[in-house]
């Protein structure tokens, strides 16, 4: 009798303990608005840049990020709604630089559009900076452009700095 109770809970445990390997962690990652820098607005363009690079990156197979856009583009505003959105993280950016300047290929004046965007992740539970710098893009387009592209690289170093920090924040 003892064997025939202990198998089914050997084979429930083995279950369980299986589909435990399979599941990944989810880090929620609260991402606040674009901010301005000197002209006192933001934009959600930026964010919804961050989080379409965000989702495209692929953290680790342990974990998975879910990216929730809040509107506060400031540190501390952004610290507070992600509090109240019961996120793991938040990931502030600001524009901290932009600028034009003409370049000529031979008769034609053509415009390179530089930006500089500061970014700052912080986790949740205890309001400690993960990471944080400046990162530089330039574009021939436009500066929506030179931003989407320093966006992109936020991305990469905002899933590399969560994947270092652990699965959950908490």
């Amino acid at each position: 009798m003892g064997r025939f109770t202990i198998a089914p809970m050997v084979i429930g445990i083995a279950l369980v303990s299986g589909s435990a390997v399979g599941q990944n962690a989810i880090v929620k990652l609260c991402v606040g608005n674009l901010e301005m820098n000197g002209a006192g607005g933001n934009s959600t363009a930026g964010r919804e840049d961050l989080i379409k690079f965000l989702n495209k990156e692929k953290p680790d197979k342990a974990i998975s990020i879910e990216s929730v856009p809040i509107f506060p583009p400031s540190p501390d505003a952004a610290l507070t709604a992600a509090n109240g959105q019961k996120c793991d993280y938040v990931v502030t950016t600001n524009q901290t630089e932009s600028h034009v300047e003409s370049s000529y290929s031979g008769s034609v004046n053509l415009p390179i559009f530089y930006v500089t965007l500061a970014y700052k992740l912080t986790k949740v539970s205890d309001s400690s900076e993960v990471a944080s710098g400046n990162v530089k893009a330039t574009d021939y387009s436009s500066e929506q452009s030179a931003s989407r592209f320093a966006m992109r690289k936020i991305a990469g170093k905002v899933t590399e700095a969560i994947k270092k920090a652990g699965t959950v924040a908490k």
